[in-house]
């Protein structure tokens, strides 16, 4: 009778145990997701980040090659 009575005391505790276990596990995994998706936000920011730079440097780029080819029109016609 008293083991019968540790056998069952013993699963239930390792029933509990298991519970227990699996709700850690549950517990970390939604907190890693949580922490993947501000890594991944901060990413997606960054690279927008970058396009603009990039548009923006392309932009003054085209401006100043503009800006040149009026300047070397203008000396082109004061030599002449």
């Amino acid at each position: 009778m008293i083991a019968t009575n540790a056998q069952t005391v013993a699963t239930d505790a390792g029933k509990a145990a298991a519970t227990a276990e699996a709700a850690q596990i549950a517990s970390v995994n939604a907190e890693s997701a949580h922490l993947y998706s501000a890594i991944g936000y901060s990413v997606t920011a960054i690279l927008i980040i970058v396009l603009v730079m990039v548009i923006i440097y392309l932009i003054l780029r085209y401006r100043r090659k503009k800006k040149m080819n009026k300047k070397q029109q203008y000396t082109k016609l004061l030599n002449q």
